[in-house]
């Protein structure tokens, strides 16, 4: 991400382009900006020193750490192991073939929900593993909030 552009991207720009982003997924309508994965490459590439701009990155980047974890704990219950499959560098973003909601995985990509509505067992499906938790844990851990105005990349 340009510095440009970092420095263009308000907390009200962000709080638009979210909820736009969720009213899309509730029309089924895939978005033009995944602001899942735009949302975790801005945790582990930009310092944020908006205090509001950090507080709903911080918060997204939870709300998807709780949902992998459910899906992790769903497909266990269901007896299925995750397999891990690393996203390669500058890998585009993965949407669910059937919904288009915005998924982590490859393949013929399907998000939990449209998995279970062809399968309810999720029989004949691989559930692939792009991020370690242990990974994510440590992006959303390691993002904070930076003093000051300057902004630069991340490690």
């Amino acid at each position: 991400m340009s510095s440009n552009v970092k420095s263009l991207f308000s907390a009200h720009q962000y709080k638009l382009a979210v909820e736009r982003y969720e009213w899309n997924k509730l029309q089924s309508v895939k978005s033009m900006v995944p602001m899942v994965h735009l949302s975790w490459n801005m945790a582990r590439n930009i310092k944020v020193s908006d205090h509001k701009l950090f507080e709903m990155i911080k918060y997204c980047l939870l709300r998807t750490l709780k949902q992998c974890q459910w899906v992790k704990e769903a497909l266990a219950t269901a007896g299925k192991e995750t397999v891990l499959r690393p996203r390669t560098r500058d890998e585009p973003a993965h949407y669910c073939t059937i919904c288009e909601l915005l998924t982590k995985k490859q393949h013929v990509v399907h998000c939990q929900d449209c998995a279970r509505k062809g399968s309810a067992t999720l029989d004949n499906f691989v559930a692939l593993e792009q991020h370690r938790m242990e990974d994510l844990m440590q992006v959303y851990d390691q993002f904070t909030l930076t003093e000051g105005g300057r902004e630069g990349g991340r490690g």
